[in-house]
C-alpha cells in the first residue's frame, strides 16, 4: 500500500485501517521513497511503544531503575526485536496497546473517570489497528465492572466511547461496500476452525510452542513472573490481579492456539502485560535475595549471547540442521533464532531469484508481484535487490 500510495477505507481484517492510513500520511509529509517511509515508520512505533512502556512501568511500580529494566527486557524480547525489524503491524499495534496499559494504570492507580475514559477509547481505537485486540475485551469489562463496583466510578461514557468505535468498523465495512464478516473474522476456516480442531496432542504441542516462545522471550525472567501468578490466582480476591490475570490469559490463550503458522506475533499483546508480573517478581527477589537480584538484572545484557548460544547448539543438532535446509527461503535458522535481520534471504528476494512459491495465492507471492510491477518503472531489479 505503501508503494502504491493509496489511502484505504477498508477497515475489514485485510485492510489495517489504521497502520496503512498511518504509513501513507506518515510517507507523504516527509516525502520519503516507500521503501525507507516503511523503515522508519516501524522504527518510530517500536521506539514510542518503549517509550510508552517505561513510563507506564514506572507509574506502576515507583521506581525509574524498575521501568529501565522492564523496558530493557521487553525490548530484548525475541518477538519484539524482530518485529521491530520486519515491515509488519504488529509493533505499530503494541503502540497502542502500551497506551491502552499506561492509561489504565493511571486508573487503577488515581481512581479518577478520566483516565478510564482515555483507556477505553484507545482500546476502541486500537480495533482499527488490528482485530486482535478484541481479546483484551473480557480484561476491559473486568475494569469496568470493578471501575463501578468498587470505585463508584461512572463507567458509561467509557463503554459508550469503546462500542462506538467497535461499531464504526462494521458501519464503515457496510458504507463502503465491504463484507462485514471479515470485520472481526478472515474468512479463512482453517485459521479459525482449524483452532478448534487439533484435539488433545495438537492442543498439547500448541501449550508447549507457547512456554516455548515464552521462555525464548524471557529466558531467566520467567521464573519469577510465574511466581507472581501463582500468587495472583491463590489472591484473586484483588479485583486488580483478576484485571491483569485476564488480559494476559486471554490473549496469550489466543494465540497459543491459533492456527497460523506465524503465530509468535500474536503474543506481543500479552507480553506487555507479563512485563509487570516481570518486574513484580524482581521486586519480590530484591526484598529476600537482594544479591541474586543485582545478577539476574544485570543478566538482561546477557540476551543476545543467550541468542547465539541457543543458535550454535541447535545448529550441530541433526534437527536443527534439517529445519535450516527446509526453512532456506527465509534465511534458515538463523531467521527463526536471532531477532536480528541480517543478511536473510527475505521473500521478494525468493521471487527474484525465480524460485517457485509454495503457493501461487498466497497473499506474499500476490504482494511481491504487485510491488516489483510498480517497482520495476523506478529501478532495475538488481537495485531492487539491493534494497
Amino acid at each position: 500500500m505503501a508503494e502504491l500510495n493509496e489511502y484505504t477505507n477498508n477497515t475489514t481484517v485485510f485492510g489495517k485501517f489504521l497502520y496503512t492510513n498511518f504509513l501513507i500520511g506518515f510517507k507523504t509529509v516527509m516525502g520519503l521513497d516507500s521503501i525507507p517511509a516503511t523503515r522508519f515508520f516501524n522504527l518510530i512505533f517500536s521506539v514510542l511503544t518503549l517509550v510508552v512502556l517505561f513510563f507506564g512501568l514506572k507509574l506502576k511500580f515507583k521506581k525509574e531503575l524498575l521501568a529501565y529494566l522492564g523496558t530493557l527486557i521487553f525490548a530484548f524480547s525475541f518477538t519484539f526485536w524482530k518485529q521491530t525489524e520486519i515491515i509488519e503491524v504488529y509493533t505499530f499495534n503494541s503502540f497502542w496497546i502500551a497506551l491502552y496499559v499506561y492509561f489504565t494504570i493511571r486508573f487503577l492507580e488515581d481512581r479518577n473517570s478520566r483516565f478510564l475514559f482515555v483507556s477505553s477509547l484507545i482500546l476502541g481505537l486500537s480495533l482499527f489497528a488490528h482485530v486482535q485486540n478484541i481479546m483484551l475485551i473480557p480484561g476491559w469489562v473486568i475494569l469496568c465492572y470493578i471501575s463501578f463496583r468498587n470505585y463508584k466510578v461512572k463507567i458509561l461514557p467509557s463503554v459508550f466511547v469503546f462500542f462506538a468505535f467497535a461499531f464504526a468498523l462494521y458501519f464503515m465495512a457496510y458504507i463502503n461496500g465491504y463484507e462485514t464478516s471479515h470485520v472481526f473474522g478472515s474468512g479463512n476456516s482453517d485459521w479459525v476452525t482449524g483452532s478448534f480442531e487439533k484435539g488433545i496432542s495438537g492442543f498439547s504441542k500448541d501449550i508447549l510452542v507457547a512456554i516455548g516462545y515464552l521462555i525464548y522471550n524471557f529466558w531467566i525472567f520467567v521464573i519469577p513472573a510465574i511466581i507472581v501468578i501463582y500468587k495472583k490466582i491463590k489472591g484473586l480476591r484483588d479485583s486488580q490481579n483478576l484485571f491483569y490475570l485476564v488480559s494476559f490469559i486471554v490473549p496469550f490463550g489466543f494465540a497459543t492456539i491459533y492456527n497460523v503458522s506465524d503465530s509468535y506475533v500474536f503474543f506481543l499483546n500479552a507480553y506487555l502485560f507479563f512485563i509487570s508480573f516481570i518486574i513484580e517478581g524482581l521486586i519480590d527477589i530484591k526484598i529476600s535475595h537482594p544479591k541474586i537480584y543485582k545478577t539476574i538484572s544485570f543478566s538482561v545484557f546477557c540476551v543476545p549471547l543467550f541468542y547465539l548460544l541457543s543458535y550454535l547448539i541447535i545448529s550441530k543438532t541433526p534437527q536443527g540442521q534439517n529445519f535450516d535446509k527446509e526453512k532456506s527461503q527465509k534465511g534458515g535458522l538463523s531467521y527463526y533464532l536471532f531477532p536480528w535481520m541480517r543478511n536473510n534471504v527475505g521473500v521478494l528476494e525468493f521471487y527474484l531469484d525465480g524460485k517457485k512459491p509454495f503457493d501461487d495465492k498466497d497473499f506474499m507471492n500476490i504482494n511481491c508481484h504487485i510491488f516489483l510491477k510498480h517497482r520495476k518503472g523506478k529501478n532495475s531489479l538488481e537495485e531492487i535487490r539491493k534494497m
